[in-house]
């Protein structure tokens, strides 16, 4: 269980169940993991592998009085993690023409 002063911190703890690189399997160090984006219990973290330089984005989330994540290998950097998650997401209207475009040409 995670203290009430804790709790903005709290992403920091979650490296321990995240652990180690897919990669490589070296474990991740601490000061390697950088949290770019936060909204309500969520939190979205960026982390570079020491020894494979492999970049991992997880998404932890406080739940009741623990922690959840999910994440994935990317091969964004922290400032391109940052500055995509700053755009706007995609519209319905964007997709049909992207997806009408490579039926057409491709």
């Amino acid at each position: 269980m995670l203290a009430k002063n804790n709790r903005g911190e709290s992403w920091l703890e979650a490296l321990k169940f995240i652990g180690h690189c897919p990669i490589c399997d070296q474990h991740y160090e601490k000061n390697r993991a950088k949290l770019f984006a936060k909204h309500d219990a969520a939190n979205l973290v960026h982390i570079t592998c020491g020894k494979c330089a492999s970049n991992f984005i997880a998404m932890i989330v406080m739940v009741g009085q623990g922690l959840s994540s999910v994440g994935m290998v990317t091969d964004l950097s922290f400032d391109d993690a940052k500055e995509l998650y700053k755009t706007a997401p995609l519209t319905v209207d964007e997709i049909i023409n992207g997806s009408q475009f490579f039926q057409k040409n491709y």
